[in-house]
């Protein structure tokens, strides 16, 4: 009997002890989800916190931004010459997106290898397409628009040879203050009136190339005719279907200036990357 009695206790004691060991178990998950959902929230504090002291710090050039997330996609370990460029590239991409997300723009940064490899491909083949009587700036992986920032990136704009008429952008690209007087214009004209044609036999680019005395211009000024061709290949190459999403529009926003060749690289892949690729991911 005294065995049984014993026996009874200790299984009643096993039981409670059970019973109190489940409690404390979920007294344990709930204190450790608050203190999870703290963590979340104390790191989503910091991460907007974060956010809003890069956009404050560049808001002068709040514009862009867009190229900031180019930047961080092209070579985030690259070494920009514009603060800007490669502060952001030290953030990490939570607090990337969570910037252009707070700039309204439907732009993200996401994985994307061999980005301008891709850019430069997707160009190449518009302009083949539509001009195969046509040469290439573009040749050898569009080592000169690449070169703009590899080589040139702190450079400012150079000034053009050629004689061209002093008109500049339009609103619907960048403003006055962007690019140098009349650069871009014949660029600008020649590319936009070939694509409307639809003449397969028209050779736009090597009738720039001969304006813009291409074969036997520094290497910089090459540069820099190959990324504005490319830009505006894109530009005019994309067609003109309906796109609802907002990507931002470089040097074109409220006093942000394209002044060196990085800012101009950065805007070339920008144009190519959202006029070119993204339309094509859906």
């Amino acid at each position: 009997m005294p065995e049984f009695i014993c026996s009874v206790f200790s299984l009643a004691a096993t039981i409670v002890i059970a019973f109190i060991q489940i409690y404390q178990s979920k007294r344990m998950e709930v204190f450790e989800r608050r203190q999870d959902e703290r963590d979340e929230r104390r790191h989503a504090e910091g991460n907007k916190a974060r956010a809003i002291e890069f956009i404050s710090n560049h808001y002068a050039d709040r514009g862009l931004i867009p190229l900031c997330a180019v930047a961080a996609m092209h070579n985030d370990l690259f070494h920009y010459s514009r603060k800007m460029y490669w502060g952001f590239c030290c953030l990490v991409p939570e607090v990337q997106n969570l910037i252009l997300k707070y700039c309204s723009l439907d732009l993200r940064v996401r994985g994307e290898e061999d980005l301008f490899v891709r850019c430069i491909a997707a160009v190449e083949a518009v302009l083949r397409d539509r001009f195969p009587k046509d040469e290439s700036v573009l040749y050898d992986d569009g080592k000169y628009v690449l070169h703009s920032l590899e080589r040139y990136a702190g450079e400012r704009l150079p000034e053009p040879r050629v004689n061209l008429l002093p008109e500049c952008l339009d609103s619907s690209f960048l403003p006055p203050d962007s690019c140098t007087p009349g650069y871009d214009y014949l660029i600008r004209k020649v590319l936009s009136e070939a694509f409307e044609s639809r003449d397969a036999s028209f050779a736009p680019i090597s009738y720039l190339k001969n304006d813009y005395q291409f074969e036997s211009s520094p290497e910089i000024e090459a540069c820099r005719f190959a990324s504005t061709a490319a830009f505006y290949a894109a530009t005019y190459g994309s067609g003109d279907e309906a796109n609802n999403r907002y990507y931002g529009c470089p040097g074109g926003f409220d006093g942000e200036r394209i002044e060196t060749m990085e800012d101009l690289f950065l805007l070339t892949v920008f144009q190519i990357y959202t006029k070119l690729l993204l339309p094509n991911k859906g």
